[in-house]
């Protein structure tokens, strides 16, 4: 296994660069696993959604599209499969509802001073 930067996701899922999605793919085609953790997660869905246009929804699919993909490992599918559940039915943003089942993973409540963030269960708003 071998871990992906964003750059590695966002070129195969956006293919604006040709070679390089075809490097990616052929890269697990032949066996490779790529690790995607939680930096990369949260990197890849702020360059697909302000640097491309992707929407909320098209955000999400391109993750499914990653868990149904032979080739890639994510750190843990329950937390992004629950962070992605918690972004596509709130406002807060993905990295804040990634943060959040991470913590709440790890039994802990999330403070915060985002208002929107602060509406997701486990965070308390910090007045």
């Amino acid at each position: 296994m071998i871990a992906a930067n964003t750059n590695i996701l966002a070129r195969f899922l956006v293919r604006d660069v040709e070679e390089q999605a075809r490097k990616v793919k052929e890269l697990v085609d032949n066996g490779a696993i790529l690790y995607i953790n939680e930096v990369v997660l949260s990197e890849l869905s702020w360059v697909i959604q302000k640097m491309y246009g992707y929407t909320k929804e098209e955000f999400v699919w391109a993750i499914d599209f990653l868990f149904e993909t032979e080739g890639f490992y994510f750190f843990d599918q329950v937390i992004v499969k629950r962070a992605l559940s918690d972004f596509l039915n709130t406002s807060a943003d993905f990295s804040d509802c990634l943060i959040n089942q991470i913590n709440i993973n790890q039994g802990v409540e999330t403070i915060t001073f985002d208002k929107k963030a602060s509406k997701l269960k486990g965070m308390q708003l910090l007045k």
